[in-house]
């Protein structure tokens, strides 16, 4: 099917201009257009595409409904891939020749503890520690405690940050506000990972943050205030205007 075409062959049988059209339907002529050629890319997603649509083929006397219909099925639907089920790791059973080699293992263990004791003697290792003496209240012949030659650990330098001195982590060089005054379609994306792809309601607050590129794609362009940085713009364009804006940290203090 070819759905663009037959929408195309009955506005012209009916000499009606793109422009035309456009008056009647409130529709920009460059989407009117869009659906003409089937570049679904450039038709707004739905509901605004679908009723796009419909108001083309009402004004062209054709059924809004079935017309809509048949249009989108032309277009394959997107696949979505599933990740693989993540593989479960078994550790396989310690055989009996691990066993064996442990058990050796484990004996010649005990025998070097066992020469390593007899190395040092009994004497030694029953020699009691000498208690220091105790230093006499009359001040003479009072012996010295032995010297201990073990060294004391040095304290750990823990370094205060100075005063003033932030230790949070640094904001990012974006920051979009956004608040719908109508029901308007938001894509939206930062640093490449989407953030907003819905119909928002009147008084919907959204907040985007990003270090290198926030763009934000308005199915009504007027129904949706802006600010960047703190900067308030004001609408991001006209009733009834589809328009995409990309915010960057080199354009952000003049885009408008």
């Amino acid at each position: 099917m070819n759905i663009g075409a037959q929408l195309r062959s009955s506005r012209e049988a009916k000499g009606l201009s793109i422009d035309a059209l456009a008056h009647t339907t409130r529709v920009q002529p460059r989407i009117l257009a869009a659906i003409e050629r089937n570049d679904v890319s450039a038709v707004p997603p739905r509901p605004f595409g679908r009723g796009f649509v419909r108001a083309y083929a009402r004004e062209i006397g054709l059924d809004p409904e079935q017309t809509a219909r048949d249009y989108f099925a032309q277009f394959a639907p997107v696949a979505t891939t599933t990740p693989a089920s993540a593989s479960v790791s078994r550790k396989p059973a310690i055989s009996a020749l691990g066993w064996t080699w442990a058990a050796v293992g484990g004996a010649a263990v005990v025998v070097v503890i066992g020469l390593a004791t007899r190395a040092v003697g009994p004497e030694t290792a029953a020699r009691p520690q000498t208690a220091s003496p105790i230093i006499g209240t009359s001040g003479a012949g009072a012996i010295a405690p032995a010297s201990d030659t073990r060294v004391a650990a040095k304290p750990v330098d823990v370094k205060t940050p100075a005063a003033g001195t932030s230790t949070s982590t640094p904001a990012h060089a974006l920051t979009v506000a956004l608040k719908t005054t109508g029901r308007c379609w938001v894509t939206a994306s930062a640093d490449g990972r989407r953030m907003i792809y819905e119909l928002l309601p009147p008084g919907t607050l959204r907040t985007l943050e990003g270090d290198r590129e926030i763009t934000i794609l308005a199915g009504d362009a007027g129904a949706i205030t802006w600010s960047v940085n703190g900067r308030e713009i004001g609408d991001i364009g006209a009733n009834g205007q589809m328009r995409t804006v990309h915010v960057t940290p080199a354009n952000a203090a003049t885009v408008q």
